[in-house]
């Protein structure tokens, strides 16, 4: 990660952006993470911030900040439109629809980044883009479910987004998600995309389907974690399993194949009726390889790496079979408050949930 960019010396005064960033309640370090966009070092850009109700607390961080930065020109929308069952596609669409250029930045409220952030991004800019998003890296992480969360981040989710940009199924992340509105446009713009749970993915499939292409910024976006709950971490990870599954049922399928212990165990076995050998030091010696090589790729997407680091991955490691389980024996999914029902494809069910997750 860190390559430069290709467009560094881009006239970014050409390109005026519109950073539209949805919230809801006020968590740990949303002020710092908001804050960060307000240093932003980029010649034109504004921030539209939007909450789907006036009671939400994020409003008043967001109107101090904004005294705060007079300089910078950021608004805050109060109210949402229902297109549809997503509430986050929402909430965004009376900032999408206020927004004053073309340029769309939508970026999620852990957030954090450096103020070089929007330059780097739109150096990716070319003919033939259609979006460009960023691998995303956990942060600053300080309970048990927090440093859970960073190693899931910055080990699997990492790992098989450049693999599946690499064979030719790129995904969208909306933790960072650059487009062009008139470019969206060809395919109903945002309101098209409530019908779905991950509006993220399926803007990359549309870009696709026009013929243009998905990019991975160079850099890899900071998600401030922090003190994060268990019951988060495993409620966001079966809520993207889930997802997973609705979009590409037989590649969750054979999902566990590709995990450390369910390879090692497959592989140690055969090693071990081929040459008449124990299966255990083969095994041990597989894991300790795997160990090693995620704990450099953590080192390298997050810029840190804590003691306990090597007992966080084998965590992961050891929950990822029973998290596969709990993924497959259902469809639901709890997010911002609301049940929804996933249908195949990642549509969502127009009655928004009603079986148990």
């Amino acid at each position: 990660m860190n390559c430069q960019p290709p467009h560094l010396d881009a006239p970014f005064g050409l390109f005026p952006v519109s950073i539209l960033k949805p919230l809801k309640g006020a968590e740990n370090g949303i002020k710092e993470n908001i804050r960060s966009f307000f240093d932003l070092d980029y010649p034109h850009f504004e921030l539209l911030f939007s909450i789907a109700e006036n009671s939400d607390p994020a409003k008043h961080l967001v109107r101090e900040l904004i005294q705060q930065y007079p300089h910078v020109k950021a608004k805050l929308i109060v109210g949402q439109i229902e297109a549809g069952p997503n509430p986050k596609v929402n909430n965004l669409i009376k900032s999408y629809e206020a927004a004053s250029h073309d340029l769309i930045l939508i970026s999620d409220s852990n957030i954090r980044v450096e103020a070089n952030y929007l330059k780097r991004l739109v150096a990716h800019l070319d003919n033939g883009v259609g979006v460009i998003t960023a691998i995303v890296a956990g942060r600053n992480a300080e309970t048990f479910g927090g440093k859970l969360e960073s190693t899931y981040l910055n080990t699997f989710y990492a790992r098989w987004m450049v693999l599946a940009a690499r064979f030719g199924n790129p995904c969208v992340v909306g933790k960072s998600m650059l487009f062009s509105r008139k470019t969206a446009e060809r395919f109903g713009g945002i309101k098209t995309l409530a019908r779905y749970l991950a509006e993220d993915y399926m803007t990359g499939v549309a870009m696709l389907r026009l013929g243009l292409r998905v990019i991975i910024m160079s850099d890899p976006v900071p998600q401030f974690i922090g003190s994060y709950p268990m019951r988060d971490f495993w409620s966001r990870h079966l809520r993207w399993g889930r997802i997973r599954k609705s979009q590409a049922e037989l590649a969750f399928a054979i999902e566990p194949l590709f995990g450390c212990f369910v390879s090692g165990i497959a592989g140690s076995w055969a090693t071990s009726q081929l040459f008449d050998c124990s299966w255990a030091p083969v095994l041990f010696l597989h894991l300790v390889f795997w160990c090693i090589n995620d704990l450099i790729l953590q080192m390298r997407i997050g810029k840190e790496l804590s003691l306990s680091a090597p007992l966080m991955w084998l965590t992961r490691e050891t929950l990822s079979f029973p998290m596969w389980l709990h993924i497959a024996l259902g469809k639901t999914v709890m997010w911002r408050g609301r049940k929804l029902v996933l249908q195949p494809g990642g549509l969502l069910d127009p009655k928004w949930g009603q079986a148990d997750a």
